[in-house]
Protein backbone atom coordinates (compact mmCIF):
# COMPACT_ATOMS: atom_id res chain seq x y z
CA UNK A 1 0.00 0.00 0.00
CA UNK A 2 1.09 3.44 -0.90
CA UNK A 3 0.74 6.04 1.76
CA UNK A 4 2.79 8.54 0.90
CA UNK A 5 0.76 11.81 -0.11
CA UNK A 6 0.58 13.16 -3.77
CA UNK A 7 2.78 15.70 -5.35
CA UNK A 8 1.47 19.05 -3.95
CA UNK A 9 1.09 22.22 -6.67
CA UNK A 10 -1.72 24.05 -5.61
CA UNK A 11 -2.73 26.69 -3.29
CA UNK A 12 -4.37 26.22 -0.13
CA UNK A 13 -6.89 29.28 0.38
CA UNK A 14 -8.12 30.18 3.70
CA UNK A 15 -11.47 29.71 5.05
CA UNK A 16 -12.94 32.88 3.51
CA UNK A 17 -15.93 31.30 1.29
CA UNK A 18 -17.19 34.59 0.10
CA UNK A 19 -14.26 34.68 -2.16
CA UNK A 20 -14.81 33.51 -5.39
CA UNK A 21 -10.84 32.41 -6.15
CA UNK A 22 -11.83 29.54 -2.74
CA UNK A 23 -14.68 27.84 -3.89
CA UNK A 24 -12.51 26.08 -6.55
CA UNK A 25 -12.93 22.16 -5.70
CA UNK A 26 -16.86 22.72 -6.12
CA UNK A 27 -15.98 24.06 -9.52
CA UNK A 28 -13.25 22.26 -10.88
CA UNK A 29 -12.79 18.68 -8.91
CA UNK A 30 -15.57 15.43 -8.76
CA UNK A 31 -15.83 12.35 -7.84
CA UNK A 32 -15.10 9.45 -10.33
CA UNK A 33 -19.08 8.97 -10.87
CA UNK A 34 -19.78 12.58 -11.47
CA UNK A 35 -20.30 14.30 -15.19
CA UNK A 36 -18.03 16.57 -16.15
CA UNK A 37 -19.07 19.84 -14.38
CA UNK A 38 -19.88 23.09 -16.74
CA UNK A 39 -17.46 25.19 -16.84
CA UNK A 40 -17.50 28.44 -14.15
CA UNK A 41 -15.00 31.04 -14.28
CA UNK A 42 -14.16 32.84 -11.45
CA UNK A 43 -16.70 36.05 -12.72
CA UNK A 44 -19.45 34.03 -13.14
CA UNK A 45 -19.47 32.27 -9.91
CA UNK A 46 -21.78 34.39 -7.99
CA UNK A 47 -25.79 33.84 -9.00
CA UNK A 48 -26.34 37.45 -9.00
CA UNK A 49 -24.03 37.88 -12.31
CA UNK A 50 -25.77 37.12 -15.34
CA UNK A 51 -24.70 33.71 -17.19
CA UNK A 52 -27.17 33.37 -20.12
CA UNK A 53 -25.71 29.87 -21.58
CA UNK A 54 -25.33 28.41 -17.58
CA UNK A 55 -26.50 24.23 -18.13
CA UNK A 56 -25.02 22.05 -15.70
CA UNK A 57 -25.64 18.73 -15.88
CA UNK A 58 -28.06 17.02 -13.73
CA UNK A 59 -26.89 14.56 -11.41
CA UNK A 60 -27.92 12.26 -8.39
CA UNK A 61 -26.20 8.84 -7.25
CA UNK A 62 -27.91 5.99 -7.51
CA UNK A 63 -26.89 5.75 -3.67
CA UNK A 64 -28.30 8.52 -3.00
CA UNK A 65 -31.68 7.29 -4.35
CA UNK A 66 -31.54 4.27 -2.92
CA UNK A 67 -31.72 5.44 0.37
CA UNK A 68 -34.53 7.86 0.21
CA UNK A 69 -35.81 8.19 4.02
CA UNK A 70 -39.35 8.09 2.13
CA UNK A 71 -39.16 4.66 0.85
CA UNK A 72 -36.16 2.81 3.12
CA UNK A 73 -36.24 2.37 6.60
CA UNK A 74 -33.47 4.34 8.19
CA UNK A 75 -32.79 5.48 4.66
CA UNK A 76 -30.26 8.97 5.36
CA UNK A 77 -31.40 10.61 2.35
CA UNK A 78 -34.43 13.54 1.32
CA UNK A 79 -36.44 12.31 -1.53
CA UNK A 80 -35.79 13.46 -4.92
CA UNK A 81 -38.99 15.09 -5.60
CA UNK A 82 -38.57 17.89 -3.30
CA UNK A 83 -42.01 18.78 -2.38
CA UNK A 84 -42.27 15.42 -0.23
CA UNK A 85 -39.89 17.60 2.63
CA UNK A 86 -41.70 18.31 5.50
CA UNK A 87 -40.13 21.54 5.06
CA UNK A 88 -37.33 23.30 3.08
CA UNK A 89 -34.14 24.24 4.47
CA UNK A 90 -34.17 27.91 5.42
CA UNK A 91 -30.58 28.62 7.15
CA UNK A 92 -27.51 26.68 7.11
CA UNK A 93 -24.34 27.95 8.89
CA UNK A 94 -23.63 30.75 6.09
CA UNK A 95 -27.12 32.17 6.53
CA UNK A 96 -30.40 32.95 5.16
CA UNK A 97 -30.81 30.32 2.00
CA UNK A 98 -31.89 31.27 -1.36
CA UNK A 99 -33.65 28.78 -3.65
CA UNK A 100 -33.99 28.60 -7.44
CA UNK A 101 -37.32 28.44 -9.98
CA UNK A 102 -38.16 24.85 -9.03
CA UNK A 103 -37.51 25.49 -5.06
CA UNK A 104 -34.53 24.06 -4.50
CA UNK A 105 -32.42 26.00 -2.13
CA UNK A 106 -28.49 27.38 -4.13
CA UNK A 107 -25.41 26.71 -2.90
CA UNK A 108 -24.12 30.02 -0.95
CA UNK A 109 -21.50 30.68 -2.62
CA UNK A 110 -22.51 30.34 -6.05
CA UNK A 111 -22.44 27.53 -9.31
CA UNK A 112 -20.67 24.39 -9.22
CA UNK A 113 -21.28 23.19 -12.63
CA UNK A 114 -23.38 20.56 -11.33
CA UNK A 115 -27.26 20.44 -10.42
CA UNK A 116 -29.00 17.87 -8.29
CA UNK A 117 -27.19 16.42 -5.64
CA UNK A 118 -24.42 14.48 -6.54
CA UNK A 119 -23.83 12.00 -3.66
CA UNK A 120 -24.92 14.49 -1.04
CA UNK A 121 -28.20 12.95 0.86
CA UNK A 122 -29.60 16.42 1.63
CA UNK A 123 -30.86 18.88 -0.35
CA UNK A 124 -29.31 22.10 0.71
CA UNK A 125 -26.69 21.73 3.52
CA UNK A 126 -25.16 18.75 4.77
CA UNK A 127 -23.33 18.81 8.19
CA UNK A 128 -20.53 17.14 8.88
CA UNK A 129 -18.29 17.08 11.78
CA UNK A 130 -14.06 16.97 11.51
CA UNK A 131 -12.26 16.32 14.99
CA UNK A 132 -8.39 18.35 14.56
CA UNK A 133 -6.03 15.78 17.10
CA UNK A 134 -2.19 17.32 16.64
CA UNK A 135 0.61 16.33 18.58
CA UNK A 136 4.23 17.14 19.13
CA UNK A 137 6.44 14.58 18.44
CA UNK A 138 9.58 14.84 20.27
CA UNK A 139 11.68 12.44 18.11
CA UNK A 140 11.28 13.67 15.40
CA UNK A 141 10.84 17.62 16.19
CA UNK A 142 7.12 17.55 14.36
CA UNK A 143 3.47 18.37 14.79
CA UNK A 144 1.81 15.88 13.64
CA UNK A 145 -2.04 15.23 12.84
CA UNK A 146 -3.89 12.15 13.55
CA UNK A 147 -5.38 11.21 9.95
CA UNK A 148 -6.68 8.78 8.24
CA UNK A 149 -6.41 7.66 4.18
CA UNK A 150 -9.67 7.88 2.46
CA UNK A 151 -10.46 4.75 0.75
CA UNK A 152 -12.03 6.55 -2.25
CA UNK A 153 -9.37 7.97 -3.68
CA UNK A 154 -6.21 7.38 -0.94
CA UNK A 155 -6.33 11.07 0.03
CA UNK A 156 -5.19 11.67 3.61
CA UNK A 157 -7.69 13.33 5.74
CA UNK A 158 -9.19 14.66 9.43
CA UNK A 159 -11.32 11.70 10.45
CA UNK A 160 -14.78 13.27 10.22
CA UNK A 161 -18.17 12.28 9.12
CA UNK A 162 -21.63 13.13 8.38
CA UNK A 163 -24.06 14.33 11.70
CA UNK A 164 -26.63 11.64 11.77
CA UNK A 165 -29.91 12.72 11.38
CA UNK A 166 -31.41 14.46 15.01
CA UNK A 167 -27.55 13.86 16.29
CA UNK A 168 -25.70 16.74 18.22
CA UNK A 169 -22.53 17.48 16.49
CA UNK A 170 -20.43 17.09 20.01
CA UNK A 171 -21.45 13.11 19.89
CA UNK A 172 -20.58 12.95 16.00
CA UNK A 173 -16.90 14.59 16.72
CA UNK A 174 -16.66 11.56 19.46
CA UNK A 175 -18.44 8.99 17.24
CA UNK A 176 -16.76 9.78 14.21
CA UNK A 177 -13.01 9.77 16.01
CA UNK A 178 -13.69 6.23 17.44
CA UNK A 179 -14.95 4.77 14.29
CA UNK A 180 -12.10 6.03 12.18
CA UNK A 181 -9.29 5.98 14.12
CA UNK A 182 -10.37 3.59 17.40
CA UNK A 183 -9.51 6.70 19.57
CA UNK A 184 -12.20 7.87 22.29
CA UNK A 185 -11.45 11.60 23.19
CA UNK A 186 -13.61 14.28 24.65
CA UNK A 187 -13.66 16.66 22.21
CA UNK A 188 -15.36 19.17 24.40
CA UNK A 189 -11.99 19.90 25.37
CA UNK A 190 -10.97 21.12 22.08
CA UNK A 191 -11.09 24.53 20.46
CA UNK A 192 -13.25 25.42 18.29
CA UNK A 193 -11.71 26.80 15.21
CA UNK A 194 -14.23 27.00 12.00
CA UNK A 195 -18.06 26.27 11.59
CA UNK A 196 -19.35 27.06 8.11
CA UNK A 197 -19.14 26.04 4.38
CA UNK A 198 -16.33 24.08 3.25
CA UNK A 199 -14.97 23.89 -0.49
CA UNK A 200 -15.42 20.03 -1.61
CA UNK A 201 -15.26 18.37 -4.79
CA UNK A 202 -19.18 16.38 -3.83
CA UNK A 203 -20.86 19.91 -3.79
CA UNK A 204 -23.06 20.66 -5.87
CA UNK A 205 -25.38 23.69 -6.86
CA UNK A 206 -27.95 22.41 -4.50
CA UNK A 207 -26.26 20.07 -1.80
CA UNK A 208 -23.36 21.53 -0.54
CA UNK A 209 -21.13 20.03 2.84
CA UNK A 210 -20.55 22.68 6.05
CA UNK A 211 -18.46 21.40 9.03
CA UNK A 212 -17.54 22.23 12.69
CA UNK A 213 -14.17 21.20 13.45
CA UNK A 214 -12.64 21.19 16.81
CA UNK A 215 -8.70 20.92 17.69
CA UNK A 216 -7.62 19.14 20.60
CA UNK A 217 -3.05 19.47 20.88
CA UNK A 218 -2.35 15.70 22.75
CA UNK A 219 0.90 15.87 25.30
CA UNK A 220 3.21 13.36 24.03
CA UNK A 221 2.52 11.08 27.07
CA UNK A 222 -1.00 10.77 26.10
CA UNK A 223 -0.61 10.47 22.42
CA UNK A 224 2.03 7.89 22.72
CA UNK A 225 -0.62 5.17 24.92
CA UNK A 226 -3.08 5.59 22.00
CA UNK A 227 -3.91 2.79 20.17
CA UNK A 228 -4.91 3.47 16.67
CA UNK A 229 -7.07 1.60 14.58
CA UNK A 230 -8.44 2.10 10.95
CA UNK A 231 -12.35 2.01 10.46
CA UNK A 232 -14.35 0.41 7.52
CA UNK A 233 -13.68 4.20 5.80
CA UNK A 234 -10.74 4.55 5.62
CA UNK A 235 -7.72 2.62 4.17
CA UNK A 236 -4.90 3.30 7.33
CA UNK A 237 -4.70 6.25 9.97
CA UNK A 238 -1.38 7.23 11.19
CA UNK A 239 0.07 10.06 12.75
CA UNK A 240 0.90 12.53 10.14
CA UNK A 241 4.08 15.03 9.80
CA UNK A 242 2.33 18.55 9.06
CA UNK A 243 4.85 19.75 6.15
CA UNK A 244 3.93 21.82 3.65
CA UNK A 245 3.49 19.05 1.14
CA UNK A 246 1.24 17.06 3.52
CA UNK A 247 -0.93 19.31 4.43
CA UNK A 248 -1.54 20.52 1.07
CA UNK A 249 -2.10 17.67 -0.30
CA UNK A 250 -4.86 17.03 2.35
CA UNK A 251 -8.40 16.18 1.19
CA UNK A 252 -11.17 18.94 0.07
CA UNK A 253 -10.60 22.17 2.50
CA UNK A 254 -9.02 20.34 5.27
CA UNK A 255 -5.56 22.27 4.40
CA UNK A 256 -7.59 25.53 5.21
CA UNK A 257 -9.08 23.99 8.07
CA UNK A 258 -5.42 22.17 9.39
CA UNK A 259 -4.09 26.02 8.49
CA UNK A 260 -6.96 28.01 10.99
CA UNK A 261 -6.31 25.21 13.75
CA UNK A 262 -2.39 25.70 14.00
CA UNK A 263 -3.11 29.70 13.54
CA UNK A 264 -5.38 29.70 16.46
CA UNK A 265 -3.00 27.55 18.57
CA UNK A 266 -0.12 29.69 18.10
CA UNK A 267 -1.86 33.49 18.67
CA UNK A 268 -3.75 32.44 21.43
CA UNK A 269 -2.31 29.25 23.27
CA UNK A 270 -4.86 27.44 24.26
CA UNK A 271 -2.75 23.73 24.91
CA UNK A 272 0.08 25.62 26.69
CA UNK A 273 2.92 25.46 23.72
CA UNK A 274 6.31 25.92 25.15
CA UNK A 275 8.13 29.29 23.70
CA UNK A 276 10.03 26.02 22.00
CA UNK A 277 7.16 24.57 20.17
CA UNK A 278 5.81 27.72 19.29
CA UNK A 279 9.25 28.88 17.57
CA UNK A 280 8.91 25.22 15.77
CA UNK A 281 5.54 26.13 14.45
CA UNK A 282 5.95 29.08 13.12
CA UNK A 283 7.50 28.69 9.87
CA UNK A 284 5.04 26.05 8.64
CA UNK A 285 2.34 28.78 9.51
CA UNK A 286 3.38 31.42 8.13
CA UNK A 287 4.21 29.27 5.09
CA UNK A 288 0.88 27.96 5.07
CA UNK A 289 -0.54 30.86 5.03
CA UNK A 290 1.43 32.50 2.55
CA UNK A 291 -0.74 30.07 0.20
CA UNK A 292 1.91 29.06 -1.74
CA UNK A 293 2.54 25.11 -1.67
CA UNK A 294 5.78 24.42 -4.13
Amino acid sequence: MDTRPPMVDQKCDALTPSSRGWHRKARNERPPDYPERFPVPDHLVEWEVDYPGYAPPYYVSPIVLANDSTRKTNGWADPEDISLLPALPRESLTGRLTYDGEGRPLNPIGRTGLAGRGLLGKWGPNYAADPIITRFNRETGFFELLAVQRRDNGQWAIPGGMVDRGEEVSRTLVRELREETGVELDMAQGTLTYQGYVDDPRNTDHAWMETTARHLHLAADSADRMSLRAGDDARAVRWLPLTLQTVGALYASHCALITTALGMMIRMNPFGLSDRECDLLQPLLQALEGKTLR
